[in-house]
């Protein structure tokens, strides 16, 4: 789903025509040796390509009028030439082609991966990863097929063109009958092109929806099949996969019945080109050998229009194609992260907040007037029932969305201040399910910091308890950590994600849920982990386990996105009832597993 501004909404009407293609032109155009000698390639061909059509008419004519059978081989023998010539072109066209193709795709998927890094979070919610993907694939797939369809099609425009000169030398009147065919047969091109340009962005927009739902449905296989829900998953799917069912058949009808009308009016004007040539022949006004070459000649420009024609549609499906694509790019549709230019000198990871109210896009507010103080090197924790708003303050620290109203300060500074750089650099978040890539274990850690050396993983490693784990590997840090981490225990995951983060040596860390997909003994393992990291850096924790917050230095807790009480694990077991239930009713569910 794509946001839309009203001011870009009622603006339509003044937008430049092919943004999209001229956005695309830039990233083809940094490889313009590639794409000149492409281009140069495609027109020799064209020209030969003519040179041989002259020369086989001129076989004929050795044949027919003056039985010169040795002129007939020698014309032969060079449209031999030609053709062998234009196939060793066509090898190395394609090398051309493919050069620009490729180079161009990565270039525009390195800077719309880049840019949808930068989309702030609330677009991303409503977006879905489906878009980005289906984007960067099959849009940027379809962008080369249109390219390749798109030159080669000009080049045999310039080619039929010169067919349609070389008419007119032979007999003016049919010269102007093939062009009034041709301008005929374009106005019938060109309504088929109108209807499937309205047509093609609703089929996109459908397949694009089908595709996110599939996205949706693989990354989450493992819990279909624990839940037992494949039946009820695949009904959600079912009825997008019918709505683009039912928008590709029309686009193809229609598409389909636009082209045999347009080939019946090519018909039609064949058996009027051949009744034109018996009337000239028996006027005597034109000779077999005229008529045998125009003949020759004639299917090569009837298909002009239909060039032409195909020639608008890869223009138009091109640039459906890169403005779907280009879209990511635009911050006044998805907006982009917004960050200030300061930095904090001697960050102690002190964090404020005053009054914070916050919502998603929905109309309820997630967080009401919510006022607190980290303080630094302190460990804090934020506990409450799901839905109380301890997930969105750490997503408000990290900057992942932005607060409604209110203030959040570091160390006195307001956040939409700080720079991108500093924040990042200061805040570390390990998640429930925090994300390893699949790549060597090394890798995983120079994505962090790219300048780190083995002694400095190593050394992170012993302080998460994972170093003799990854030193009975029998690669080491060249081991792969596979899928998702599935190499490794849940527990181990997390102890190197652990490690990883704080490769920057950041000073707020931020754990929200770090163990509540671990068994009892991981937890406590992790617990040990992040113990030893107090009083060394800020750390914030979020649990549903309370027992694994009972040493923190304060307490906040949440209910219904308020804070209703503070203190430290025994003060508020005592003094408030509310987090003495939450508690005693998480104690219970912990003896129950």
């Amino acid at each position: 789903m794509e946001i839309v501004s009203q001011k870009q909404k009622f603006g339509k009407k003044k937008e430049k025509k092919y943004i999209g293609l001229r956005t695309l032109l830039k990233f083809y155009k940094k490889h313009w040796v590639f794409l000149g000698l492409y281009v140069i390639v495609l027109l020799i061909k064209a020209c030969i390509s003519f040179f041989d059509a002259m020369f086989i008419a001129k076989t004929i004519a050795c044949i027919m009028e003056s039985g010169d059978f040795k002129g007939a081989l020698i014309n032969a023998g060079i449209s031999l030439g030609i053709t062998t010539f234009g196939a060793l072109l066509s090898i190395l066209n394609t090398y051309f082609y493919k050069q620009v193709e490729n180079r161009s795709k990565i270039d525009i998927q390195q800077y719309i991966l880049r840019k949808s890094l930068d989309i702030q979070m609330k677009s991303y919610d409503i977006m879905g990863s489906g878009v980005i993907v289906t984007r960067l694939t099959s849009d940027i797939d379809a962008i080369s097929t249109e390219f390749k369809s798109f030159t080669t099609r000009v080049v045999d425009l310039i080619r039929k063109f010169s067919y349609v000169i070389y008419i007119f030398f032979l007999n003016y009147y049919l010269g102007f009958f093939l062009v009034g065919t041709i301008i005929l047969t374009i106005i019938a091109y060109s309504v088929r092109v109108h209807y499937l340009t309205k047509l093609k962005p609703d089929v996109r927009r459908s397949i694009e929806k089908v595709n996110s739902k599939i996205i949706e449905i693989i990354r989450g296989v493992k819990d279909i099949k624990t839940l037992n829900c494949t039946d009820s998953t695949l009904k959600t799917i079912e009825k997008d996969q019918k709505e683009f069912i039912r928008r590709d058949n029309h686009e193809w009808y229609v598409g389909i019945t636009l082209v045999e009308i347009s080939k019946i009016i090519q018909y039609i004007c064949n058996f009027l080109f051949i009744f034109l040539c018996v009337y000239f022949l028996r006027m005597e006004s034109l000779t077999p050998l005229i008529f045998y070459t125009c003949f020759l000649y004639k299917d090569h420009m009837l298909d002009f229009a239909q060039i032409f024609g195909d020639l608008q549609i890869n223009l138009g499906s091109a640039e459906v194609h890169a403005m779907r694509i280009f879209k990511i790019a635009d911050p006044t549709i998805y907006e982009e992260d917004v960050y200030g230019d300061k930095t904090i000198e001697n960050f102690s990871g002190k964090v404020t907040f005053k009054n914070v109210n916050f919502k998603y896009n929905t109309s309820k507010k997630v967080l009401k007037n919510a006022s607190f103080e980290i303080l630094p090197k302190q460990t804090v924790a934020f506990v409450g029932e799901s839905g109380c708003g301890k997930s969105t303050i750490i997503s408000l620290i990290a900057h992942l969305y932005y607060k409604n109203s209110g203030q959040i300060l570091f160390d006195d500074v307001p956040i939409e201040e700080l720079s991108k750089d500093f924040i990042k650099e200061n805040i570390a978040v390990v998640n429930q399910f925090p994300y390893i890539f699949n790549i060597s274990i090394r890798d995983n850690f120079k994505l962090i910091k790219p300048d780190i050396t083995d002694e400095e993983i190593y050394e992170l490693c012993k302080q998460t308890d994972i170093l003799n784990h990854v030193k009975k590997l029998p690669l080491g840090l060249d081991s792969i950590i596979g899928e998702n981490g599935c190499q490794f225990s849940g527990g181990q995951r997390q102890k190197i994600c652990i490690a990883r983060a704080l490769a920057r040596n950041v000073k707020i860390m931020i754990f929200d849920e770090a163990t509540s997909a671990l068994d009892n003994s991981s937890q406590r393992e992790i617990m040990k982990v992040i113990e030893k990291l107090k009083n060394k850096v800020t750390i914030i924790l979020i649990a549903h386990r309370l027992s694994t917050i009972t040493y923190a230095d304060c307490i906040y807790l949440l209910d219904n996105g308020k804070i209703v009480g503070q203190g430290r694990h025994d003060e508020l077991l005592e003094n408030n009832d509310f987090y003495r239930t939450l508690y005693q009713n998480a104690e219970s569910k912990e003896k129950m597993l």
